[in-house]
């Protein structure tokens, strides 16, 4: 197959960016009419929350459009060498925090729980802040489609070989050969992107970009052997 050059992806995601940006901002202009007539009108809240839900919904999952295209992107700048991070230092609880509270409505469709146990002295990892935030983003979204209902999806987060190290307590069905090559194994989107054995299982390119995002932060990552006690989707970043 052709390779694509980085370029062109960054292209087309800048102009998908617009029409779902219009999404989001006319959503987010729905839910505030139908608050403000709620307020106005409480006799109709039971009417009119459902609408609610449907507006943060939209705008919820027009946000994981843009940022699977953004992912993309960076997948593609990082494989061409052409990615410039910008490192900061970021505190990792809140953004993990972050993250959590912007899939509410998703996390609670499905009456899940996703407890954070961070269990790290060390508050703060020196990382490029908007792709640790898809990371997060992309496994986070992941792991909550694939949860049973009414389950717990935890993450923690220890301090283990000189590194923060963050555990995804993923559900079962996520432990299957073809998500664990796509996070762990040394891989090349452009070689994957139409594989000769067929799509990947859904997931599996948003796997693909975490796994090629960590590797280029030097962060190390896997998924515990089958027999383990807890099973995790795991990356230790190094400490600052």
């Amino acid at each position: 197959m052709q390779k694509i050059p980085s370029e062109f992806v960054s292209k087309v995601t800048h102009d998908l960016k617009t029409p779902v940006g219009n999404a989001m901002m006319y959503a987010d202009l729905l839910s505030e009419e139908v608050q403000m007539i709620m307020e106005e009108n409480p006799e109709l809240r039971d009417q009119l929350e459902s609408l609610t839900y449907y507006a943060g919904n939209i705008r919820l999952s027009s946000s994981k459009l843009i940022n699977y295209v953004q992912s993309w992107s960076y997948a593609y700048q990082i494989e061409d060498g052409v990615f410039e991070e910008r490192k900061t230092d970021i505190q990792l609880k809140d953004l993990l925090d972050e993250v959590i509270a912007r899939n509410d409505i998703f996390i609670q469709t499905k009456s899940l729980q996703v407890p954070v146990e961070y269990e790290a002295a060390q508050e703060t990892c020196h990382a490029d802040q908007e792709v640790m935030n898809l990371i997060l983003d992309n496994l986070l979204t992941l792991f909550i489609g694939m949860a049973p209902n009414n389950q717990s999806l935890r993450i923690r987060v220890t301090e283990e070989d000189g590194g923060l190290m963050v555990r995804f307590l993923a559900p079962n069905a996520a432990f299957n050969e073809t998500l664990i090559d796509a996070y762990a194994a040394p891989i090349s989107i452009k070689e994957q992107i139409a594989p000769s054995q067929g799509i990947l299982k859904p997931g599996g390119y948003a796997l693909m970009f975490v796994n090629i995002a960590l590797r280029k932060m030097g962060a190390a990552h896997g998924v515990d052997p089958e027999g383990a006690d807890e099973r995790s989707f795991w990356f230790r970043l190094p400490l600052p």
